[in-house]
């Protein structure tokens, strides 16, 4: 089935997201923050809202719930926790969820918030990691621990290179400049700034991105890539040791 997702602005810098098919009105929504834009695009598109997938508990993903429940009173809620007084159906790690559209396979990712999850979508290479990796850099640790949060992206950085990543928050510049502060100026930060630059002038952002990409230039997800392990290898940093001096300084940058 030939899927299409539709991104949508919302707040100041989140995203949520439309999955969808033009050959039916069934439709998936991802974190949800304000339900106005989305109940007017689903009208828009003739679609009906099916699904509400919420990859942790934090109100940016999931403030518009309860109104586009109000809406769409059947709607099917997937969640790793609670959520207001709403009848869900709990997620957790390794289970196997089929849609009208698609199967997302359950991955637990711990660290910024202890239910945090994302959305693995194998056959159409759809990855919605909410706030536990972004462009360039990684979400803050909360609720969890360094090692759970560097546990989580070791997830994500097994899966296949072809994964298509949707993230939570359109935080790639501010991630580029701290980078750029780290490492300076070198080729593959320079290369990935013109990729960027040409996204956000011909899409206004920088998501979706591949993951394979972010393999090759994005120390908080591989601390072996090529742009870090020098740095890493100089101030004799243990991978563990590595992953929390970045997350502590950009945490104060």
């Amino acid at each position: 089935m030939n899927l299409s997702v539709e991104i949508i602005k919302q707040l100041s810098d989140n995203y949520s997201y439309l999955i969808f098919n033009n050959n039916n009105s069934s439709s998936i929504i991802i974190d949800p923050a304000e339900a106005g834009k989305i109940i007017d695009l689903l009208k828009k598109k003739k679609l009906n809202l099916d699904y509400i997938f919420i990859t942790h508990h934090h109100s940016d993903h999931t403030s518009g719930v309860l109104d586009l429940v109000e809406e769409y009173p059947e709607v099917k809620i997937f969640s790793p926790s609670k959520l207001y007084s709403l009848s869900i159906n709990k997620i957790s790690d390794g289970d196997k969820i089929t849609t009208h559209l698609n199967e997302f396979e359950i991955l637990s990712a711990p660290g910024h918030t202890l239910d945090h999850i994302v959305l693995c979508d194998h056959n159409n290479n759809f990855l919605f990691v909410g706030d536990v990796l972004f462009r360039l850099g990684c979400g803050r640790v909360f609720e969890g621990t360094f090692e759970q949060m560097q546990n989580s992206l070791q997830k994500l950085l097994n899966l296949s290179d072809e994964m298509v990543v949707y993230c939570g928050h359109e935080y790639t510049l501010n991630n580029l400049k701290f980078l750029e502060h780290i490492f300076y100026k070198n080729d593959i930060l320079e290369h990935t700034k013109k990729q960027i630059s040409e996204d956000l002038n011909s899409k206004g952002r920088s998501i979706p991105f591949y993951l394979g990409e972010e393999k090759r230039c994005n120390p908080f997800l591989n601390q072996e890539c090529e742009m870090a392990s020098e740095f890493r290898i100089k101030n004799k940093y243990s991978d563990s040791e590595f992953f929390k001096y970045l997350r502590e300084k950009k945490d104060n940058f």
